[in-house]
């Protein structure tokens, strides 16, 4: 679910980009920086050979030093910091510092005349060292001296631990600070498309008819076309109804004339001749409330209150039924509005509350709840209700348990088709008040 996000994606890419830039651009900093702290600390070390030389002197052809470098450093024993002269390859002179010990000459690179040369090298007992050499000819001297100062490399280390951990800390925190500001980005670049999700759903859910609201430029022209889809789309159901609607009664009026002749054939003929007509009938009456609720299923934006449907629909029928002093009672619940549209609604429940007025002696009961995602709309009447094995029958297309009671039998199924359409379901049931009790079930709009 997480990888189709393109969120997710977008923050995952540009936070292993940053990681990845972070890294090797620790990597080369540290690398800088080494180079920098080895080349101060190399011109520390050439200092000290020009000191070095401007103690020495030439006395009888030999070289010798009028005095050593009063450094503490090279005093103490294995500090690390060392300096020995050299003629041919062979010492003639080195600091106190090195006790009984000597640099390794013989594995260690000796400059060219002029040639200042640092390096790496491993000191008495182990010990890393840097050094720094250079050659030189003294006046009164034939040979050539070769002069080596070294410091500690620990100190060089010591160095890189403090610059590498200022440097993690910093970059830890410049990487949590491009992190933020990517999401921060990211939030903000892609609300214009959250707001879109949201209107969509708004219109899916019946609260709106159009996508409406200030959206960036980029996605301006995406939601001018989908508001030009919604309307096509709704004019083109609403056409297709019409025509629907229109061919019904255009072929009803042909169907009652020939139903009227029949009547006066008097024969055999007559009676086949009605009863193909009267199938005509059902198909047009079936076909045409199919043809309605298949336009309207799962079309964005059509919601409807129960109580607004319920409540014209008990005035109209008390009206009809006024002879018989039918008593309808409804419990209103507010603010519960299913998914459909108002027409189709109206036949399911008008059918339904027809059905119990029809059979009831004296009251018809309507009673609306809500669960969790669902509206269930219960209608009760105190009529002689319907055998248990007999249930299933009248929800059949055609079935009436009782011919004498006007009808076509296709209320109860196609009731039960259209509920089926709008994913609702029609179950039938014993009434508390004696009769039939029809539980009728549809989706709820989905919360914002």
């Amino acid at each position: 679910m997480f990888t189709r996000s393109v969120s997710f994606r977008l923050i995952l890419f540009s936070i292993a980009w940053i990681a990845i830039a972070l890294v090797a651009g620790s990597l080369a900093l540290s690398q800088i920086f080494r180079t920098h702290v080895e080349n101060t600390f190399d011109k520390s070390l050439y200092s000290h050979i020009e000191e070095l030389l401007s103690f020495g002197a030439v006395t009888d052809g030999k070289f010798v030093m009028s005095r050593h470098p009063s450094d503490p450093d090279y005093v103490r024993p294995l500090s690390g910091w060392y300096w020995e002269i050299a003629i041919n390859g062979e010492a003639v002179s080195r600091s106190r510092s090195l006790w009984d010990q000597e640099l390794d000459l013989k594995n260690m690179p000796r400059p060219k005349l002029g040639e200042l040369v640092s390096f790496s090298a491993t000191g008495p007992r182990g010990n890393a060292i840097r050094l720094s050499a250079e050659t030189f000819t003294l006046p009164g001297l034939e040979d050539e001296i070769t002069i080596y100062v070294s410091g500690a490399a620990s100190e060089i280390e010591k160095t890189m631990e403090e610059f590498n951990e200022t440097l993690f800390i910093s970059l830890m925190a410049l990487g949590f600070g491009m992190a933020a500001a990517v999401l921060l980005q990211i939030m903000l670049g892609l609300r214009p498309l959250k707001l879109m999700q949201s209107r969509l759903a708004d219109i899916h859910a019946g609260r709106a008819e159009r996508m409406v609201g200030d959206y960036p430029s980029e996605v301006e022209p995406l939601v001018k076309n989908l508001n030009i889809l919604l309307e096509n789309n709704a004019a083109v159901i609403a056409r297709a109804r019409t025509h629907t609607g229109n061919m019904a009664h255009a072929l009803k009026t042909p169907l009652a004339i020939l139903q009227n002749e029949a009547a006066n054939m008097g024969d055999e003929r007559c009676k086949i001749l009605n009863e193909q007509i009267a199938i005509m009938k059902e198909l047009i009456t079936r076909h045409l409330s199919r043809a309605r609720a298949a336009g309207g299923a799962g079309v964005p934006g059509l919601a409807c209150d129960i109580n607004d449907i319920i409540t014209p629909l008990k005035r109209t029928l008390e009206r009809i039924y006024v002879d018989r002093n039918i008593t309808i009672t409804f419990n209103a619940v507010a603010d519960l509005k299913v998914m459909g549209e108002r027409q189709d609604l109206e036949e399911i429940l008008g059918n339904l509350m027809d059905n119990a007025c029809k059979w009831a002696r004296s009251s018809v009961s309507i009673i609306v709840r809500r669960n969790a995602h669902n509206a269930i709309i219960i209608i009760e009447d105190d009529g002689p209700g319907v055998p248990e094995d007999k249930m299933e029958e009248i929800l059949s297309r055609g079935k009436r348990l009782d011919e004498a009671t006007p009808g076509s039998g296709l209320g109860l199924n196609i009731v039960t088709e259209l509920a089926e359409l709008y994913n609702g379901t029609l179950n039938l049931g014993h009434s508390e008040m004696g009769g039939l009790a029809a539980t009728l079930e549809l989706p709820l709009i989905p919360e914002q």
